[in-house]
C-alpha cells in the first residue's frame, strides 16, 4: 500500500508539473504579436555574389507595392524572424543598462506594413527619417523610434516617456510613439514585449535580406506573396528570392519544437497514468483474492453487491488521496528546482487539483474492474474458499 501511494505521489508530482508545461507552450503559441499577422508576407531575399545589381531597394520596394493586392511595402524582417536584441541605456555614458529590447529596423512605412498600432503620440513621418547612407551619427543627432507600452513602463515608471531619450549601442534615439504591443518573441516572459521600431529613407542602395508585404485580403495572402516575389525577381534579378513564408508560417516554424517537445510531453504523460493505473488495479485484485473469506462473511450478515463494490472505492479513494497529498509536496519541491534550472513559473495551485481530480477519476477507474468481481462473489462460494 505504501509503495502504491508513493507511486500515485510521483505521479502527481510529474503529472501536474508536465500538464503546466505543456499547456503554457500551447498558450504561447498562441500569443499575439502586435502585428496583423493574417496579412503580412515575408520574402527572404538574398543577392548574387559576384552579380552586377541592377536595381535600388527603392525601387524594389516600389515593385512590391505595385503588385495587385498588396497595400503596403517594406525592407525589414517581422516578429519570430530575425530581430536584433540590444541592450538600451538612460544615460548617455551607456555604464548601467537598464534593459534589453528587440529593434526592428527597416524602410519607411515598416510600421504600417506591420499594421502597429500607435496609442500614444504619433506615428513615424518621412519628414524626420534619416536618409540611409546619410545618417548623422554624431552625439547630438536624435533617431525618432516608436517604443512599445511594456517597454515604457519598464524605463519609466512615471508614465511620460513621449520625447524622453533613450541610448542603445551607439545611437541618440527620442521617443515619438508609444505602440500597444510588439513582441521579438514569443517566449513567455515580459521583456518579450520589448521592443523599439526604426525606419530611414533608402535611396540607391541595393540590400538584401527581408522584404516585408501586407495584403489586402488575408485569404489571398499566399497568391499575393509568390506573385510579389516574381516582381521582386523582375526588378532585380540579381536578387535571389531563395524562401517566402507567410506569418502564419513563420509561427509554425518557430513553435515546432515547442510542440514537438509538447507531444512528447504529453506521451510520457499517458504511460504514467497507465502505468499507475495498472499499479491500482493490480493491487486492488490483489486485495479481492485475499479477502474472499471476509466478503463472503459480508454478503452472508447482509451486506449487498453495492455495499461491497463502494468499500472497495472509499478504500481506494483514500490510498489515492493520502498520495495526492504527499505528491503535491513533490510538486512544490520539483516545481521550485525547475524555476530555478529552467526558468519555469510557479506552478499555480489550480494544476494541482487538475491533477489530484485525474489520479482520482483514474484511481476509481482502475479500481472498478476489481471491485466488480468482487461484488459478484456469491456469499456461498465465498465462505467455502477459505
Amino acid at each position: 500500500m505504501l509503495l502504491l501511494m508513493l507511486e500515485i505521489a510521483l505521479t502527481m508530482a510529474v503529472l501536474g508539473n508536465l500538464v503546466f508545461i505543456v499547456y503554457g507552450s500551447i498558450q504561447r503559441s498562441h500569443v499575439s504579436t502586435g502585428v496583423d499577422e493574417s496579412r503580412i508576407g515575408l520574402i527572404q531575399s538574398i543577392s548574387v555574389i559576384g552579380e552586377p545589381a541592377r536595381g535600388t531597394t527603392a525601387g524594389d520596394i516600389a515593385a512590391l507595392r505595385n503588385v495587385p493586392g498588396v497595400t503596403h511595402a517594406a525592407f525589414g524582417g517581422p516578429p519570430l524572424w530575425y530581430v536584433e536584441r540590444d541592450p538600451v541605456y538612460l544615460d548617455p555614458s551607456r555604464r548601467q543598462k537598464v534593459a534589453q529590447m528587440y529593434e526592428f529596423q527597416g524602410s519607411e512605412d515598416l510600421g504600417r506594413t506591420l499594421g502597429l498600432h500607435v496609442v500614444e503620440g504619433h506615428d513615424l513621418s518621412k519628414d524626420e527619417l534619416p536618409v540611409l547612407g546619410k545618417m548623422d551619427m554624431s552625439k547630438d543627432y536624435q533617431y525618432p523610434v516608436l517604443i512599445t507600452r511594456a517597454l515604457a513602463d519598464r524605463l519609466y515608471p512615471d508614465g511620460h516617456a513621449l520625447g524622453r531619450l533613450l541610448y542603445d549601442g551607439n545611437a541618440t534615439i527620442r521617443v515619438v510613439g508609444i505602440l500597444d504591443h510588439l513582441r521579438g518573441e514569443i517566449t513567455g516572459r515580459a521583456d518579450d514585449d520589448y521592443s523599439i521600431v526604426t525606419e530611414f529613407v533608402v535611396g540607391a542602395q541595393n540590400m538584401g535580406g527581408g522584404f516585408m508585404i501586407r495584403a489586402g485580403d488575408p485569404a489571398r495572402l499566399p497568391q499575393i506573396l509568390r506573385a510579389a516575389a516574381a516582381a521582386l525577381q523582375k526588378a532585380d534579378p540579381a536578387h535571389v528570392q531563395n524562401k517566402v513564408y507567410t506569418m502564419a508560417e513563420l509561427r509554425q516554424k518557430y513553435f515546432q519544437h515547442d510542440l514537438a517537445a509538447g507531444r512528447m510531453l504529453v506521451a510520457i504523460m499517458l504511460i504514467l497514468l497507465v502505468v499507475t493505473a495498472l499499479g491500482v488495479s493490480g493491487l486492488a485484485s490483489f486485495w479481492v483474492q485475499q479477502r474472499r473469506r471476509q466478503i463472503g462473511m459480508r454478503r452472508a450478515l447482509g451486506a449487498t453487491r453495492g455495499d461491497i463494490l463502494h468499500y472497495f472505492q472509499a478504500e481506494n479513494f483514500l490510498i489515492v488521496t493520502g498520495g495526492v497529498a504527499l505528491g503535491a509536496l513533490f510538486a512544490y519541491v520539483l516545481n521550485l528546482f525547475l524555476m530555478k534550472r529552467f526558468e519555469l513559473a510557479h506552478l499555480p495551485a489550480h494544476y494541482l487539483l487538475i491533477g489530484a481530480v485525474a489520479l482520482w477519476v483514474l484511481g476509481q477507474l482502475a479500481v472498478l474492474g476489481p471491485a466488480l468481481r468482487a461484488a459478484a462473489v456469491p456469499p456461498v462460494v465465498a465462505t467455502r474458499s477459505a
